[in-house]
């Protein structure tokens, strides 16, 4: 690339990530397009699961977004070729490492299309991000934020003038955040007690879910030892799970969120908590988003450039002969990496985070 400057875009289209947990580890990126270019238009193009993210943010003028069963990527480029085109834009900015977002760029006409040359995407591309050993090898947030610095030194030549540390939050709006204390009051929560939100699902892999009798037991430590109540977040079809963990509770003092408010609310009540524990799932990330503390567990998959990332975020990991994996659900008998994990360790590290230095 070269240092000459270029005139900057007025209306850009993102390319956003299509799940929580990258979208969330994509967002220094998005606040550095909007620090760079702060008169441009910015859309943002992602799935619905993941817009509602995105709007609350505050970096987006608009939410391009399209439901996960829209076609397919043969389908999907030419059913959003038109919405693209209207919009004239004059820059994809692709988070997205696939093939398809810089096809359907093409297809749109969008005159610079910036990304990874990767997928085999290259020769759809004008301007190309090198995919170098030092970007391969660090966490993702610095991925993204790769592709927001050659933004930068394409547009006004030379380096990047980006100073800030890498923030993965968001602010939650005071109404969210008394609608969740309503709804939680409704739900009969003492908001005088210190609140702790456990999440025990998992949509993407049912081995990195900590046993049920382990959230179980981890509660019942929370309430017992501390004076806490127990918040269980969740997506609505992770209910039953949460159900059969409070099952095999010995206390009282806990209520299931799952499915009673939607994603930012659910972020508000974290807000709220002294602290988060989560499996490795998008919760985590939404925790972290949400500027909480949170405890990340991981047992099939390790947290390198893909786990939480900020100041708040903590990890604690369990370890097996056979891990790590990419089996969706644990061929072993006893689930031996997450088994490995006790209760009691992680009632301990949850004491130690909080506990003033």
């Amino acid at each position: 690339m070269t240092h000459e400057s270029h005139p900057p875009p007025a209306r850009i289209v993102v390319r956003g990530t299509n799940w929580v947990g990258d979208t969330v580890i994509s967002l220094p990126a998005a606040k550095e397009i909007r620090r760079i270019l702060p008169y441009a238009r910015i859309s943002f193009w992602v799935p619905a699961s993941t817009a509602p993210l995105l709007q609350a943010s505050g970096i987006t003028d608009e939410i391009i977004s399209f439901p996960v069963n829209s076609g397919g990527p043969i389908v999907r480029p030419f059913r959003m070729k038109a919405k693209l085109v209207s919009e004239k834009f004059d820059m994809a900015v692709l988070f997205q490492n696939a093939f398809e977002s810089a096809f359907t760029a093409l297809l749109a006409g969008i005159p610079l299309r910036l990304g990874y040359p990767t997928d085999l995407r290259g020769p759809l591309l004008n301007l190309r991000v090198p995919r170098s050993k030092d970007i391969r090898g660090r966490h993702q947030v610095y991925y993204y934020l790769a592709i927001t610095d050659f933004l930068e030194a394409y547009l006004r030549g030379g380096g990047s003038s980006r100073k800030a540390l890498p923030d993965c939050s968001i602010k939650i709006s005071e109404e969210k955040i008394i609608n969740a204390k309503e709804v939680l009051l409704s739900m009969g929560v003492d908001l005088d007690l210190p609140l702790f939100c456990l999440c025990p699902g998992s949509a993407n892999s049912e081995a990195k879910r900590w046993p049920a009798d382990s959230f179980a037991r981890l509660a019942d430590l929370l309430i017992d030892r501390m004076g806490g109540q127990v918040v269980f977040v969740g997506a609505p079809h992770e209910a039953s799970i949460i159900c059969d963990i409070t099952s095999m509770m010995c206390r009282t003092g806990s209520v299931n969120f799952a499915g009673k408010a939607d994603m930012i609310t659910s972020m508000a009540v974290m807000t709220l908590s002294r602290a988060v524990i989560s499996n490795d799932t998008g919760s985590a990330h939404l925790a972290v988003a949400a500027s909480s503390t949170v405890l990340t567990i991981f047992g099939p998959t390790s947290p390198g450039q893909t786990a939480p990332f900020g100041p708040s975020a903590h990890i604690i990991q369990g370890s097996a002969p056979c891990a790590p994996c990419r089996h969706f659900r644990c061929p072993m008998l006893d689930h031996p990496c997450m088994r490995s994990v006790d209760p009691e360790a992680v009632f301990n590290r949850v004491q130690e985070i909080l506990s003033p230095r």
